[in-house]
Formats: C-alpha cells, structure tokens, sequence
C-alpha cells in the first residue's frame, strides 16, 4: 500500500452510521492512518479546522444541509483539497450541480468500495503533482504556488525563487528517496546541453541559505549523486 495513501489525512461525512462505519473500517484495512467522520454538515467546518483534512467524503443528502451548500462553503472559505461526493442521485442535473459545487468527482451509492478507493486515489495523486498542495517538512510548510515556507510555531515566513521552489518540490515528491544531480538539471532547467552541475549548486547553496533562516537542522542533504531531503 502506497505511503501516499497510508498518510492521507481522509474525513468522511455522512448521516448513515453503518456506511461510515463500513467506510473507516476498510481504509483502516487499506492502511489509511488518519481518519475522521461527521454526521451532520453543522460539523464539516470545525473539522476541517482541527483536523486538516486532505481528503474528504462528502455524502450530499444530510439532516441539517446538503452536500452541495457545504462544498460550495468549503471552497469560499480557502479549503482547496479533493471533496468527492457520496449520492444516490443519478440524474445529470445533480452530478453536474456537485461539480459546480466544487466538488472534484462523485460516486454514486450503492458503492462498491474498490472503485471508491480508485477514485480516493486518483485525486490524491492529482492533488499532490499539482502547485496547489501543501507539504510539511518537520515544522514548516512548504506551498509551491506561493513560492514560499512557512515556520508554523515561530510565525516565520521566507520567499523562494521558482528555481528554488522547482528544486524543493522536486526532493519533496521523491522523498525519502534522493534526486541526482542530472535529474534536478532537466527537471528545473529542462535539456540544456551547456549547463553544467555548478549552476544547480549554486542554486542549491542558496536554498540552503534561507532554509537555515528558520530551521536549525540540515534538511537538504548532499548523497553521492545528488540531493535529498531529510525529513
């Protein structure tokens, strides 16, 4: 079982208390660490809080609200991580109402729970290659579309360069393993016959620099080909 998925934070909201049962209980089974539930739309706000989901299951038909008021509530209030919507509606209206919603994809129940986890998957995956998604690198955050690292307890905040933010993202995403040299050129640089190891280490030299403004430990680490990441 993918790590991707192991240490997916997944909330999953739903009036049916034996669906959410049967729902923990197989992610738990696929490995999944972290995991929430609700039963009622007047909790996905403070959840989503507490709990920094980056997944969540989102049923459209609740006692005090439906599924679409509170996507469309989540995604106006920031929260820009994969919701997929539990329905058992079929008619186009209602998928399309979903995505409109902000939802990213539906599935409609009855469910078979090896589809559900293709999807789960799916959007983790997408989520994660895109610039949207947040990494945690011990105690800071990283977040490639603001070009920027965040130390959460020290409220310290350093800018990056694109370069530099192409370097990290390229170590977080193959983490724990390292990157060589020549695979950080072409993805950063691209193919550029000319371009030799120095400019990466300079680059690098530099990352390490504002990294050591707000963390005291080494997190990038020279290997005998290249870089990795130490966290």
């Amino acid at each position: 079982m993918e790590h991707a998925l192991s240490q997916a934070r997944i909330l999953i909201v739903d009036d049916d208390d034996y669906l959410r049962s049967v729902l923990l209980d197989q992610l738990r089974r696929e490995g999944v660490l972290y995991l929430e539930s609700a039963d009622r739309a007047e909790k996905v706000a403070g959840l989503v809080s507490e709990f920094e989901p980056d997944l969540i299951l989102l049923d459209v038909q609740m006692p005090d609200g439906n599924g679409f008021e509170v996507c469309s509530n989540l995604r106006a209030s920031g929260f820009d991580r994969p919701i997929i919507m539990l329905t058992g509606q079929t008619e186009e209206d209602d998928i399309i109402e979903g995505l409109d919603s902000g939802a990213n994809d539906y599935i409609t129940k009855p469910m078979r729970f090896g589809e559900l986890l293709a999807r789960i998957r799916t959007q983790l995956r997408q989520f994660k290659a895109s610039d949207a998604m947040r990494f945690t690198l011990g105690d800071l955050d990283f977040v490639p579309a603001n070009k920027s690292i965040t130390h959460r307890s020290k409220a310290i905040r350093i800018s990056l360069t694109e370069k530099e933010t192409l370097i990290l993202k390229t170590l977080v995403r193959a983490r724990p393993e390292g990157v060589s040299k020549e695979q950080l050129l072409t993805e950063v640089w691209g193919f550029q016959p000319d371009l030799t190891t120095h400019t990466l280490e300079t680059h690098i030299y530099r990352l390490r620099q504002k990294l050591s403004r707000v963390e005291a430990a080494k997190l990038v680490t020279t290997t005998k080909t290249g870089y990795s990441l130490s966290v």
